[in-house]
C-alpha cells in the first residue's frame, strides 16, 4: 500500500473536486511490486488521461472489469524491487501476465511475466518453484487492454 503524509497535501481537501485530494508525494514502506496503469478517459467528447497507482491484484482485477465504452486502460506495467527483478534497483516494465496461485502453504503467491519474458514471483520461499503452486487464477493479460 501507498502511505501519505499531510504535509505532503497539495490544496485543501475537496478543492479539486468531492473526495479528491492532490499529493506532492507518496511513500511506500514495503518493498514489493505495485502497478502503473494508464487510464483513459472520454468526457463530452474530451479524452484525458490518468496513472494509476495500484498495490494489490485484487485492486488490479476491479480496475480492470470496471472498463467501458468511456474509460479504458491503455497500459499497465509493473514496478518490481530488487529483489523480485535481480537487480540492484527497482524496476518498471510492461506487464504482459499476472497469475496468482497458493503454495504448500497456501499462502498467495502473485506471478508476473514482462514483456521481455522475464518471469518474477512474490514468495520468499527458498528454493521456490511456480510449478508447485495450485489453485491458478489469471487475474490480467495483455489483451485485456482496449484501443481507443
Amino acid at each position: 500500500m501507498f502511505r501519505t503524509h499531510d504535509a505532503d497535501m497539495l490544496g485543501l481537501p475537496g478543492m479539486f473536486g468531492e473526495g479528491q485530494y492532490q499529493w506532492h508525494q507518496v511513500s511506500k514502506v514495503l518493498r514489493n511490486h505495485w502497478y502503473h496503469v494508464t487510464v483513459q478517459a472520454k468526457t463530452e467528447g474530451r479524452i484525458s488521461e490518468a496513472v494509476l497507482m495500484i498495490d494489490s491484484e485484487p485492486r488490479l482485477q476491479q480496475v480492470l472489469i470496471a472498463q467501458d465504452a468511456e474509460t479504458i486502460i491503455t497500459e499497465v506495467q509493473v514496478v518490481t524491487p530488487a529483489h523480485m527483478n535481480g537487480t540492484r534497483n527497482w524496476r518498471m516494465e510492461t506487464l504482459t501476465k499476472v497469475t496468482l496461485g497458493e503454495d504448500e502453504n497456501e499462502c498467495v503467491v502473485c506471478l508476473l511475466e514482462v514483456d521481455t519474458g522475464s518471469l518474477y514471483h512474490s514468495s520468499h520461499q527458498p528454493g521456490f518453484s511456480s510449478g508447485a503452486l495450485s489453485n491458478l487464477r489469471p487475474i490480467y493479460h495483455s489483451n485485456m487492454i482496449r484501443t481507443a
